[in-house]
């Protein structure tokens, strides 16, 4: 560049450093949210996989339905390492249980992992805070979160109920981390470690029913990450424990390989706000090249001068190519320290939504460097075709620019048509005209505006599709209390207790039995996690004339009839998750005590937050099924009131009265701790999408400004013609900021048809992702309300500095502009 080119640039920046500034925000603010959410994606998923790889994760744990002792699961252990592919096995139980906290209970549950006093913890291993593995007898090991979700202290005493009905207490030796597992405050349970030697009295030997196995591929030592082999090895270590053992295989739990409970959530919705960060990217480059086009355009008379006196297209190109360079590194140096921390915070944010600590907060250097390209590269390449345009424009053509716009389009003239009506205020006549007088321009600014409304609308509008689900719940749930029994009782033992309580109007009784689902004469084969929640497969019994069972929506066949037996439902997780090609019609083989039974699935139904375990069948089909009496373990019991305060008491109350006659009670509770549950898993999904919209609405208000300035420089001579004629500077300032609402408001009429199909994409999409099932379709006036006032609101703002200028314009100013 030569000196005189270096002296203009100067002089042009300083000119012009308003728009330029506008340019360079825009940039930044959109990179801002790139950059944050790319650190965030590529440093989450580098801290989930190690944190998770950490413990060793077993491949594939196969439940018993019976446990046996300890000593011979070791002995099977030992044995299952000269089977083809295992390196890692290892004997272990878990239980859920009641809770009581130094002697009081307490209406949250508590799911307890058991291993070996002497397993070494090669394979499923946690991370005590100060004490090493194992905790004494008497003593047990907490879930960090646990402590904070119990509001408990080192040294407190637990009581739980183990297999068996008798109450063990433990004293709080130790903090756990396992960032294996899901949050306990998502899940609403307590996590818990101790030693198989405090199952048991002295003296007597602890059962285990869980077979955990660690696989590797044929000539490998590391564990594999193919799924497939996996389902398959394990299928085979299975069936050798049924044939050389005579043990009853309940189910093969074989989880996504490496992959946290809820890490999949997360990477969709950060790959969800990745999308939209990368389009936020995109509108603002592209609203950058549109500013310098307009830039470039006004300058046509200088650039015909430059060439009258020897300037090269080169050195045009490389003048403007410069400004625009500097514009893009201002930008991305703006946008990298607030990124930086934005993305560690979102982090932080995303890795505790998995219950994982970080080892480091800092992106990986490669996003780096993905950010500086995007920064500093991607406005000059979109400002390329208008740079080069302007710099082989020849002389002849700079010298005959007038800067005035093309004829007229149909609607610019007949809004001038319509001022001739004297009823109609030419004031907002001429604003509007303005508006969309250059289409490009128009289009440009509302499209921005409109996307960012499309976005906030849409996600607003999800938040209201998850409250109805909530509140469709809500309305189901006609029952007032869930009551967990210890074990299996009949129905007319618990309604003699029960109803003698005050306050009880009604009590339903249901069996939920644990179950593997496969095809006809194969093991079952699930997704099941280790906390036994994700995959889990259970049949609920439904009585006959139940009225605190809310039917679901049959997406296949239909419900079971009164009394039905042989039959049973899916519901469309379970289907999913477990069996994608069964339909209704087909045969099924559930497991059930050992015991493999058929049954023929007569439909599938849709549940979007799942039920006990997504199989049903009728009291009496269970029943001939398995060989029992009718029993129950689960009670729904409807109140006399039904105020939270009621509904307590009424649960200690029932479990008091149930326990004096004979019948064991895990937990009673009232049914409003599943909206917390149902809370903690879906509020992610609102904070991205209406993440997305900010950045679009900054944006979007940015676009305007700058359009609003371009529009008051190409009609300076018009205002100028005002003033003389006698316009005062309230009425120009009146027509420009009219022109901003003007386009505010078509941007809100341009968003509807966009943010009703992104509702029903997005709804479709998210609730597939999170319930295998679409979200309710609804759509948030209030949101659409909120954004027009917004759209309104920011756009006056963005006009108010053109709006001034052209009041203060005056006449002579206006003349004497080239």
């Amino acid at each position: 560049m030569t000196a005189l080119m270096r002296i203009k640039l100067r002089r042009d920046i300083r000119a012009v450093w308003p728009r330029l500034a506008l340019m360079a925000a825009a940039i930044a603010v959109s990179l801002t949210t790139f950059a944050a959410v790319l650190f965030a994606w590529a440093a989450s998923g580098r801290e989930t996989g190690a944190a998770y790889a950490s413990t060793e994760p077993a491949s594939a744990t196969i439940l018993l339905d019976k446990p046996i002792a300890a000593g011979q699961m070791a002995q099977i252990a030992r044995s299952a390492l000269t089977r083809p592919g295992v390196i890692q096995a290892a004997g272990r139980t878990q239980l859920h249980s009641a809770l009581e906290v130094n002697g009081q209970p307490r209406d949250l549950p508590i799911q307890v992992f058991v291993a070996p006093a002497d397993d070494p913890m090669l394979m499923a291993k946690m991370f005590p805070a100060r004490r090493s593995w194992p905790p004494a007898p008497g003593e047990l090991f907490l879930g960090r979160d646990s402590l904070a979700l119990l509001d408990i202290t080192l040294g407190d005493t637990v009581t739980i109920t183990v297999p068996g009905g008798a109450k063990v207490s433990l004293r709080v030796a130790d903090t756990v981390y396992d960032p294996s597992l899901s949050p306990s405050p998502q899940e609403q349970t307590a996590r818990a470690y101790m030693s198989a030697a405090s199952l048991t009295p002295a003296g007597e030997e602890p059962q285990l029913d869980q077979l955990k196995i660690q696989l590797a591929e044929p000539g490998q030592i590391t564990p594999s990450r193919d799924r497939d082999y996996l389902v398959a090895a394990a299928g085979e270590v299975g069936r050798w424990l049924q044939s050389d053992y005579g043990l009853a295989v309940r189910e093969v739990q074989v989880p996504r390989p490496y992959t946290h409970p809820h890490q999949w959530q997360a990477d969709a919705l950060l790959a969800s706000l990745l999308a939209g960060a990368a389009a936020s990217l995109l509108l603002s480059a592209i609203l950058v090249a549109n500013m310098l086009n307009n830039l470039f355009t006004q300058q046509i008379p200088q650039i015909g001068i430059m060439k009258a006196v020897g300037a090269r297209p080169r050195h045009i190109g490389g003048l403007y190519l410069t400004m625009t360079l500097l514009v893009a590194a201002t930008a991305t140096l703006l946008a990298f320290g607030p990124a930086i921390l934005l993305g560690r915070l979102a982090v932080d944010t995303f890795l505790g939504f998995l219950g994982i600590t970080p080892a480091s907060l800092a992106p990986p250097s490669w996003t780096v460097l993905v950010v500086l390209a995007a920064g500093l590269l991607l406005p000059p390449h979109l400002a390329l075709v208008p740079l080069f345009k302007v710099s082989r424009i020849t002389v002849r053509a700079a010298i005959d620019h007038h800067g005035g716009g093309s004829r007229p389009s149909r609607a610019t003239a007949l809004l001038a048509r319509l001022s001739r009506f004297g009823a109609v205020d030419r004031g907002l006549l001429m604003a509007l005209r303005n508006t969309i007088r250059r289409p490009a321009r128009f289009w440009l600014s509302a499209g921005l505006l409109a996307t960012a409304g499309m976005v906030f609308v849409a996600g607003m509008s999800l938040s209201t599709s998850t409250q109805a689900i909530s509140e469709e719940q809500e309305r189901q749930r006609t029952w007032d209390l869930d009551v967990q029994l210890s074990g299996q009782f009949s129905m007319r033992q618990i309604e003699t207790a029960a109803q003698q309580v005050s306050g009880v109007n009604t009590v339903e009784g249901y069996q939920v039995v644990p179950a593997g689902l496969a095809g006809p004469g194969k093991i079952p084969i699930t997704r099941t996690y280790p906390d036994q929640g994700h995959g889990r497969i259970a049949v609920t019994a439904i009585p006959a004339d139940a009225i605190t069972f809310p039917r679901p929506r049959m997406l296949e066949g239909r419900w079971l009839n009164p009394g039905e037996t042989g039959a049973l439902v899916l519901n469309q997780i379970t289907r999913a998750s477990t069996a994608p090609g069964v339909q209704a019609g087909d045969t099924v083989q559930l497991i059930i005590g050992g015991q493999a039974t058929t049954w023929r699935v007569v439909g599938i139904a849709e549940e979007r937050m799942g039920g006990a375990g997504g199989v049903y069948a009728t009291a009496e089909g269970l029943a001939v099924a398995t060989g029992q009496p009718t029993q129950v373990n689960q009670l729904r019991i409807v109140t006399t009131n039904h105020d939270e305060t009621a509904r307590r008491t009424a649960a200690d109350a029932v479990g008091t009265a149930l326990t004096a006659a004979g019948v064991g009670v895990a937990s009673s509770k009232s049914v409003s701790r599943r909206q917390d549950i149902s809370e903690g898993h879906l509020g992610p999904v609102i904070l991205i999408l209406l993440g997305i919209a900010l950045p679009l609405g900054v944006v979007g208000v940015i676009g305007l400004a700058s359009t609003m300035s371009a529009n008051v420089l190409d009609r300076i001579r018009e205002f100028g013609v005002m003033h003389a004629i006698g316009a005062r500077p309230k009425a120009v300032r009146r027509i420009v900021v009219a022109e901003g609402v003007f386009l505010a408001i078509i941007s809100c009429l341009l968003a509807i048809g966009p943010a009703l199909a992104l509702t029903s994409i997005l709804g479709a999409g998210l609730g597939n992702l999170f319930f295998a099932a679409p979200l309710p379709y609804r759509v948030s006036l209030p949101a659409a309300a909120i954004w027009l006032g917004l759209a309104v609101l920011g756009t006056m703002l963005a006009t108010e500095a053109a709006a001034a200028r052209a009041a203060r314009l005056t006449v002579r100013e206006a003349l004497t502009y080239l």
